[in-house]
């Protein structure tokens, strides 16, 4: 995920010595000249026959093309710019959908609305294995999922959501950017922000014009929304030339965070200069050239299979080893060499080798790492272990978003029905299943007879009926506890 930017150098003051070297170069030149002692002994007609040519200007070059190289390498030239070590590969995006009862007018056929659910739709199909999270608003703002890597389960909640379902009508824009500020500091790593609207209201557009957020205009008049903001703003079309440019703006902003994000530095790339240095060195003494080439082939290699060794690690930490690895898509092989137990544990997850992942995440006692923790061992069916983990994480960190759902999503998931031909056996409460050792260990042992993908489809299906319902629910009961918060 290098990003491609004009040359420039790490360390200019190593190019301060470049003139020296002309001067020093300048004044040698005299003792470079191979045919000096000669030129008072022999003709200058007779003594250009007595030498190579061109021989004379190589050797003069010598002492000035090598330590030039050096110098150059050593001034550390870059043009990529690498992002943080566990940087994802496409940006993670936050989208805020607009609810309010303008979206039902239908300049857009339908309606604004269903343009904008198909369009979501679209832009979901191009971004499978990028994180997505989605928020909707109109008098207030509600965050309906964090973010995650399914897209199916992103668009089974736009599939129920409709402006009629929101608790609170009218349209609080400066409510939807506070919701994405929030959710946006609960995550580690940058984000890109979109919002999908036909209107910002004059209140919320000196705060909507600090945000590093992309307008996706669901509105026939898109030029007139423009003109209102000082952000992007891309107008939504029949085709798909608008998702072309929505990707571009988006990826631009997340660049644009990512370099001015913790661990991310220019990659030094002067050590490519190292390599006409050595050849020329080999051409210069060609005596020692069997000498480096037998140790370069013989020499010991690093400890890995020799099937699998690149001539790449000899130059690259084992984390940098494994970042390009896991940037490749190659998880398993990156997990084997990452150091930090949280990232091994992140690449054995993507890996799809959850307990590997579980136990890679334990290690630490950090909320980052009960968090993970918890999301690995759900993969793995162990819902109560995983319900135990987020509330960990919650422990310390009381206000995290994305533990809390996770934690009402498995707490959901254990009140439904597991014994269809036991009608009258009753759910027990999420808290006495925590509670219970041996219910817990029921719990799990029931577990390994259904895949984790079986066990969501149950939760999925449970909502089916109801999908609209459940998220009217949703939103009422979280305005309901802001507004028994406040004052």
């Amino acid at each position: 995920m290098d990003s491609l930017y004009p040359i420039h150098f790490l360390r200019p003051l190593w190019l301060s010595l470049l003139p020296l070297l002309l001067l020093g170069h300048a004044l040698a030149r005299p003792r470079l000249d191979s045919l000096a002692p000669w030129r008072k002994l022999i003709a200058p007609h007779l003594l250009a026959h007595l030498h190579v040519p061109g021989q004379a200007r190589s050797q003069r070059l010598w002492p000035l093309l090598l330590p030039t190289l050096a110098v150059l390498a050593a001034a550390g030239p870059s043009w990529t710019y690498q992002p943080p070590p566990f940087a994802e590969q496409r940006a993670p995006l936050i989208i805020a959908l607009d609810l309010s009862s303008s979206m039902a007018s239908s300049d857009l056929r339908p309606s604004r609305f269903e343009r904008a659910r198909s369009k979501l739709h679209d832009l979901l199909d191009r971004r499978q294995g990028a994180r997505t999270a989605l928020l909707a608003y109109a008098g207030t703002a509600h965050m309906l999922l964090p973010l995650s890597d399914d897209p199916s389960l992103l668009g089974y909640y736009l599939d129920g959501l409709s402006p009629e379902l929101m608790p609170r009508p009218g349209k609080d824009t400066t409510a939807a950017l506070a919701a994405l500020d929030q959710m946006q500091r609960q995550e580690p790593s940058p984000v890109s922000l979109l919002l999908i609207t036909d209107s910002v209201e004059p209140a919320a557009r000196h705060t909507l014009n600090e945000r590093p957020v992309v307008i996706w205009a669901a509105t026939a008049d898109a030029e007139a929304l423009a003109n209102t903001v000082e952000v992007p703003v891309v107008p939504m079309r029949l085709d798909s030339s608008d998702l072309d440019r929505l990707e571009a703006r988006l990826n631009d902003h997340y660049r644009a965070q990512l370099q001015s994000s913790a661990g991310s530095h220019w990659q030094d790339q002067g050590w490519w200069l190292l390599w006409p240095v050595a050849v020329l060195l080999l051409l210069r003494f060609r005596r020692m050239a069997p000498v480096l080439l037998l140790l370069l082939v013989f020499g010991p290699a690093p400890e890995a299979e020799a099937g699998e060794w690149r001539f790449w690690q000899l130059w690259r930490t084992p984390d940098q080893q494994a970042q390009r690895l896991f940037d490749r898509g190659d998880f398993a092989a990156a997990a084997a060499l990452y150091q930090d137990p949280q990232w091994q544990g992140i690449a054995y997850y993507r890996a799809g080798d959850y307990a590997s992942a579980a136990q890679a995440f334990s290690v630490e006692n950090t909320p980052h790492a009960h968090y993970n923790q918890g999301n690995a061992l759900a993969m793995l069916g162990r819902y109560p272990d995983a319900i135990a983990q987020y509330r960990q994480a919650l422990t310390v960190r009381p206000s995290w978003q994305q533990a809390q759902d996770n934690l009402g999503l498995l707490l959901n998931l254990l009140e439904q029905p597991r014994a269809p031909d036991n009608p009258g056996e009753p759910n027990l409460p999420p808290d006495g299943l925590q509670s219970d050792p041996q219910l817990r260990r029921a719990e799990t042992e029931a577990s390994q007879h259904v895949t984790p993908e079986e066990q969501a489809q149950i939760w999925l299906d449970s909502l089916d009926a109801n999908l609209s319902g459940y998220l009217r629910n949703k939103m009422a009961l979280q305005l309901q506890q802001r507004e028994s918060h406040e004052p």
